[in-house]
């Protein structure tokens, strides 16, 4: 079922869509065209099972439930490069008012332009949200809501679970959507792609986190060099970060997907490398290693994407890794938060190909905080 039929039918069951502009090819959707969403129902809504399409999300062909919330951030928004620079674009959301909710799904859609040529190649991507909205857009400070790689020249549509951010979907936000595409109108490997993204609020008891805290926004990490002025520890401080005494679970969220190939183990894209992140000196790892490329349904795709992958597959997004380091926080004080990238054996990653460029990880992590 396509995102346009899917709306036709939520609205034939009375759910409510808001913040998409009336004029689809719109830069940017105007949030004061909205109605606002409505939070007057609190009758408990069948939750939807995420996990039970893990791990590729597919966007759900059935009706949404009625008594679902539904808020639009985009809609059809085209982005491209040419001569207008559309990789990252914006919009000014109004979400509910309460971030009371059972769940809180994210709906992501990624189309081929009108022309229907879809951009050749996998590029990564990104949906943020700012947390200081209020500064010069040079300052902003963003929270990575989820990751994606687009598909080779085909469309994807998935929906997962951002629940534990419910308590930032509240009351009115910017959002903005990146890809690292170069192509547009024009172009010979294709002309970037269209996005639609909406988040479906569930009513019932508040499952989100009490406190979200932002370590580190998406960022690039360069590895390969062990050159102490160059290497992964010279590019990341320390963060000290409160833990409020009354917190009974702390969980830290680590998405890293690797790229670059062509230099030593063909890293960052095509080797294993393990993720460290060190609570109060206590080591927790992750390996998020994709070997399940092949079995993608978002296929067939041209180019190299049944090909394993550091964290990722293209035509997938990114959830990342939960990791529980409640037992390794000092509750009530503060507590000293510190990352490496190393290889799945524990070494210290050691380039020494010739070969231009550098490999890397893209990395954002940050702590939920329950109560």
């Amino acid at each position: 079922m396509s995102f346009r039929v899917l709306v036709v039918a939520l609205f034939s069951f009375t759910l409510v869509l808001w913040s998409c502009s009336d004029d689809k090819k719109k830069d940017t959707p105007d949030a004061g065209e909205d109605s606002g969403p409505d939070t007057d129902t609190d009758a408990d809504v069948a939750p939807y099972d995420f996990e039970a399409q893990a791990p590729w999300y597919l966007c759900p062909e059935e009706e949404f439930p009625e008594g679902a919330t539904i808020v639009t951030a985009f809609d059809q928004t085209y982005q491209y490069f040419g001569d207008e620079d559309r990789r990252t674009v914006e919009s000014i959301v109004d979400f509910p008012a309460s971030a009371d909710w059972a769940r809180v799904g994210m709906w992501f859609n990624l189309e081929c332009p009108e022309s229907g040529l879809c951009d050749h190649w996998d590029r990564a991507g990104s949906v943020q949200l700012v947390l200081n909205p209020q500064d010069d857009p040079g300052e902003w400070q963003q929270i990575e809501l989820f990751r994606h790689m687009t598909p080779y020249k085909i469309e994807m549509c998935q929906y997962i679970d951002v629940t534990p951010m419910a308590d930032l979907l509240t009351g009115q936000q910017t959002l903005t959507s990146f890809i690292d595409t170069w192509v547009g109108p024009g172009h010979s490997n294709g002309e970037g792609w269209r996005v639609s993204v909406n988040f479906v609020f569930y009513p019932g008891a508040n499952e989100g986190a009490d406190e979200i805290i932002n370590i580190w926004g998406r960022r690039n990490i360069n590895v390969g060099d062990t050159d102490p002025a160059a290497n992964v520890d010279s590019q990341i401080d320390p963060v000290t970060v409160s833990i409020p005494a009354d917190a009974t679970k702390v969980e830290a969220h680590i998405t890293a997907t690797g790229h670059g190939f062509g230099f030593t183990s063909n890293c960052a894209e095509f080797c294993q490398m393990r993720q460290d992140v060190m609570v109060n000196g206590t080591v927790h790892s992750v390996n998020p290693w994709r070997d399940d490329c092949a079995q993608n349904p978002i296929s067939p795709q041209y180019g190299t994407w049944e090909y394993n992958r550091n964290g990722w597959c293209p035509g997938a997004i990114q959830i990342g890794d939960n990791i529980d380091i409640t037992d390794s926080i000092n509750v009530g004080a503060d507590n000293t938060i510190d990352f490496d990238i190393l290889m799945s054996d524990g070494t210290e990653y050691d380039n020494i190909s010739t070969a231009d460029g550098t490999p890397y990880e893209i990395i954002a992590l940050r702590l939920y905080v329950y109560k």
